[in-house]
């Protein structure tokens, strides 16, 4: 894979939206000159804002379809600097966000590296967890990860979706792939069990260490990255093991999954995967899938299960510390 790196800051210009500007004619131009397939965003860099009434509500969110795609027509009817209406979208590139401390990033690269180099972080399974609210819509979208893992953990039976239950597999051997569904906001998840609902705070995912590498988060609000904390970020960042999200800024998630996971495994990047999935499906609905954002790198593969074996390797310098598990159970208890 040809990479180019390309320190960027923007030229004179009067407000975010003119630095969004300038960072998507760079892309187009790498594009055009090196034919790069997507672009990774590393540090703060500008960002669009899109505006919209959904749900009922009046909805105000960061955006990356701006960046996707080049023949788009966009328009700010009130001239507020927030986009508001678009023309129809086809996606020519994917691109995807990665910030976070000096130190986080050092130690993000690093595991990339190692996955690519060495193998899996953690236990090579996907890990299905649809809460209540869910389970009879969306627990048929797991399909086609058996196509990428032997091992394919479905949790969806209302019995089963309890906050307990999802952090032992997460807090246990763990699982390469999470595709979950719940209610949430930016930073945290709310999980129905028995008429009771627990919360998972993003310092929970944090302090239990949770093991996983890939998420689809079928999870309103939780890759809001221009909010801190985010879920997203938890997930990617501060635990030890994350490689790569997908996620939402806003009310919405990635619906119908099946394509995502179906271009998963034919071999496409997760970058690829994203961009086939929305030219397909994401595009036809707005207030669901305009908040879709990619966060981690998005040249990552997963690999389909009659490639060679993979067997979890040890993580020495990876392994992260966390405190006992009964102690924040205990802590963080609802």
């Amino acid at each position: 894979v040809e990479v180019h790196v390309e320190p960027w800051a923007p030229g004179v210009v009067e407000d975010e939206m003119g630095a969004v500007i300038d960072l998507r004619e760079l892309i187009f131009r790498y594009r055009d000159e090196e034919q790069i397939d997507g672009a990774v965003l590393v540090g703060q860099l500008p960002v669009a804002w899109y505006e919209q009434e959904a749900f009922d509500t009046e909805e105000r969110f960061p955006m990356d379809s701006y960046l996707q795609d080049r023949d788009a027509v966009w328009t700010d009817a009130d001239e507020d600097g927030i986009l508001d209406g678009h023309s129809p979208l086809e996606l020519d590139i994917y691109t995807s966000r990665i910030d976070g401390s000096a130190e986080e990033l050092r130690e993000y690269f690093d595991r990339v590296d190692y996955y690519r180099n060495i193998g899996p972080l953690v236990e090579v399974r996907a890990f299905v967890f649809i809460d209540d609210p869910w389970a009879q819509r969306i627990d048929s979208q797991a399909e086609h990860l058996d196509q990428i893992y032997e091992d394919v953990l479905l949790m969806y039976e209302p019995a089963d979706t309890s906050f307990a239950n999802y952090c032992d597999v997460l807090t246990g051997d763990g699982a390469e792939f999470v595709f979950q569904g719940s209610h949430s906001d930016t930073t945290y998840l709310k999980i129905e069990h028995e008429g009771n609902v627990d919360t998972c705070y993003c310092s929970d995912v944090v302090d239990l260490a949770f093991r996983g590498s890939f998420f689809n988060l079928f999870n309103c609000s939780a890759a809001r990255f221009t909010q801190e904390p985010n879920l997203a970020h938890a997930y990617l960042l501060d635990t030890g093991y994350g490689l790569a999200v997908v996620g939402s800024t806003k009310i919405g998630a990635i619906w119908d999954s099946r394509v995502f996971h179906r271009r998963l495994s034919e071999g496409r990047t997760w970058g690829r995967a994203y961009l086939d999935w929305y030219n397909e499906v994401g595009v036809k609905k707005d207030d669901w899938h305009l908040g879709i954002v990619l966060m981690g790198d998005p040249l990552l593969h997963l690999y389909p299960r009659s490639d060679a074996p993979r067997q979890v390797s040890e993580l020495s310098s990876f392994q992260p510390s966390s405190p006992e598990y009964d102690d924040i159970m205990r802590e963080i208890a609802r």
